[in-house]
């Protein structure tokens, strides 16, 4: 009898070595790769990934399991919140979440922050345990000024070296705080966004009031609204309006008959036609900023025989190319 009990308990040592042996977790993030991101625009952009964690146990083994997943301190950041995707000094802020809320971010045991816990149990025969947890990414609004390089779609991006770790533990019945895991491991994974050039534009009107004496010029401006992706050319042409061209402007009146001769320039001197670039007018050149720039249009109504009085009118298209 004695040796059958040990032989027994035997046979129980070794099911529960083998069960330890077979208890382990491994964790899988998909690289977080945003839609184009046009800061011009100046809105949100989301993307979503799947943190996936895989937990194996043996048949004789603890029925429980805790998997503390950590994400801390990337390769463009200084903090959790903003996280920060870089290309050389510039930056492009976002956010990482195990909810759509955006709450609570993800972080790290070791910052102080939330990291993300799975909890699993043991299935009835042991074996292998999968858990998809989807993850939200958020490009942060108002990021007006990010810039791109050499005129062209910019690769941002952050990795997480010695930053995306895992801790976990098999337990019995209570779950241990992830601070008190022993077991760890760690995964790959990257935070990508391209960044576009874009720009914005409107115009006010250009009024030039009444006017009775065409002995001499009447001068006027008004101002185009730019707003260009930082660091990204521009060219501002105007074309020839309803009633002329580029070289030689008119407004109409509302009977479709008379004409009043007018230009515009790109200087406050008059000098220089605005056009199109053809017929000895130049257009207007600029860098953009990310924020509204105000690009003035000097009009003049020159000296001319005085037309039969009415309303005169011109509608003159400016195309922004970048």
């Amino acid at each position: 009898m004695k040796r059958m009990l040990a032989a027994l308990l035997l046979a129980a040592l070794w099911l529960g070595a083998s069960g330890a042996q077979a208890q382990t977790c491994s964790v899988s993030m998909t690289p977080m790769a945003f839609p184009n991101v046009n800061p011009v625009l100046g809105a949100s952009v989301t993307q979503t990934g799947t943190l996936t964690v895989i937990c194996n146990w043996g048949l004789l083994t603890a029925g429980y399991a805790r998997v503390c997943v950590n994400l801390g301190i990337g390769s463009g950041s200084t903090a959790q919140d903003p996280r920060q995707m870089a290309n050389g000094a510039n930056r492009l802020q976002y956010r990482l979440s195990q909810s759509s809320s955006m709450s609570p971010l993800w972080g790290s045991a070791a910052t102080g922050t939330t990291p993300i816990v799975i909890d699993f149990t043991r299935p009835l025969l042991g074996g292998q345990v999968t858990f998809n947890q989807p993850i939200t990414g958020q490009v942060l609004p108002g990021q007006y000024t990010v810039p791109t390089a050499n005129n062209a779609t910019t690769a941002y991006t952050e990795t997480f070296p010695a930053a995306a770790t895992f801790d976990y533990g098999f337990t019995i019945l209570v779950r241990p705080a992830c601070s008190t895991l022993t077991s760890h491991g760690s995964y790959n994974f990257t935070a990508s966004a391209n960044v576009t050039n874009n720009c914005t534009i409107s115009a006010a009107p250009l009024s030039f009031g009444s006017m009775a004496d065409f002995s001499v010029a009447r001068l006027a401006n008004t101002a185009l609204a730019v707003r260009c992706t930082n660091n990204d050319a521009y060219r501002i042409r105007l074309n020839g309006g309803q009633n002329g061209t580029v070289s030689q402007r008119y407004m109409r009146d509302t009977t479709g008959t008379r004409l009043v001769r007018y230009d515009l320039h790109t200087s406050a001197d008059r000098t220089v036609p605005w056009g199109d670039g053809t017929a000895g007018t130049a257009f207007v050149t600029g860098t953009g900023t990310g924020n509204i720039q105000q690009v003035q249009v000097y009009g003049r109504v020159p000296a001319q025989t005085a037309p039969a009085p009415g309303q005169y009118s011109d509608v003159v298209t400016a195309t922004i190319e970048f």
